[in-house]
């Protein structure tokens, strides 16, 4: 059904998707709830559909004239047939990982920017939010204090009345980026606790999610975005210097639109095995495909045709 959707169809689908559940969650922490699981769905959704797209192959080489027949060296790709070192470029496949991931890594670098010009969210948010009561507050200070070592401190006054008809002054500290968007006599929202109205936030002026979160975020995805750049590497490496072998395909699955498949090649005068996985309905037991592997390791390998680099002619 889905076998004719061209592969950059499903990979824009799938990046706006993954990013936009990026965005809820970040919004819905760290209260969570529905909103949490909606972005990890988004997320899941536009990561199988990247998955489906990215996995689709380039194009397939010549098939081999019978089950276990090696192709001699002149029937290998001809851009493979030059030795070492050769001239390579980032496949369409390829491009498409490396840009993915650079405008995901930038989403998060702007959504974490605009973080940072919010207040940090109170412990009891949550609770606020679901009992507390809502005035408007008026700003009637704005401070900026040198200390001892070159630094300077910034602080805001303002004031709110409760329903009680009490009113809560308060003079607090912010970041220069909260203190520069403020202005005397400028009101905003605030949300206070009606048994405590010391106990409040200010919802136009604060993030919706804490410092550490975003950390937390951070590291997750620099994490996942080093894995993928070492494998952008590794295919480099391979590309450029790695040698090429003939590989046949054995134990081929399918997953839905995916197959999984183990190809075996000869390097080192061992037999090694590889496994692989492809949006190709085309793969079989016994069909032939170049895999390069590095001569110093053996089992460090790709299977050309699925590698981010192609060789130049």
């Amino acid at each position: 059904m889905w076998s004719g959707v061209p592969s950059r169809v499903w990979i824009a689908l799938g990046s706006s998707v993954a990013v936009s559940g990026l965005i809820v969650i970040l919004l819905s922490l760290p209260d969570g709830g529905s909103q949490l699981w909606i972005g990890v769905g988004l997320i899941a959704a536009g990561s199988l559909a990247l998955r489906t797209g990215l996995g689709q192959p380039i194009a397939a080489p010549s098939e081999a004239a019978a089950t276990g027949q090696r192709r001699e060296w002149s029937d290998l790709e001809p851009e493979l047939r030059a030795p070492p070192p050769r001239r390579v470029a980032l496949t369409p496949r390829g491009i498409i990982v490396v840009c993915v991931w650079m405008a995901v890594l930038s989403g998060f670098g702007l959504l974490s920017h605009q973080h940072f010009g919010y207040l940090q969210p109170p412990r009891t948010k949550a609770r606020l939010d679901s009992e507390g009561m809502q005035a408007s507050a008026v700003i009637h200070s704005l401070e900026e204090r040198s200390i001892g070592d070159g630094r300077t401190m910034h602080f805001v006054g303002y004031s709110f009345t409760s329903r009680s008809g009490a009113t809560t002054r308060v003079n607090r500290s912010v970041t220069p980026r909260v203190f520069a968007r403020l202005s005397e006599g400028q009101a905003t929202r605030v949300v206070y606790s009606p048994i405590n109205p010391e106990i409040h936030y200010l919802p136009d002026l604060t993030s919706a999610v804490s410092t550490q979160m975003v950390l937390f975020t951070a590291v997750l995805l620099l994490a996942a975005a080093g894995f993928a750049e070492a494998q952008r590497r590794l295919h480099r490496r391979l590309a450029v210097g790695g040698v090429p072998a003939v590989g046949f395909t054995a134990a081929v699955r399918r997953r839905g639109g995916i197959r999984t498949y183990l190809v075996n090649y000869d390097a080192a005068g061992r037999r090694q095995t590889l496994k692989a996985r492809e949006r190709n309905p085309s793969v079989r037991n016994g069909q032939s495909v170049t895999v390069l592997y590095d001569p110093a390791i053996p089992t460090r390998a790709v299977v050309y045709r699925l590698g981010m680099y192609r060789a130049r002619g």
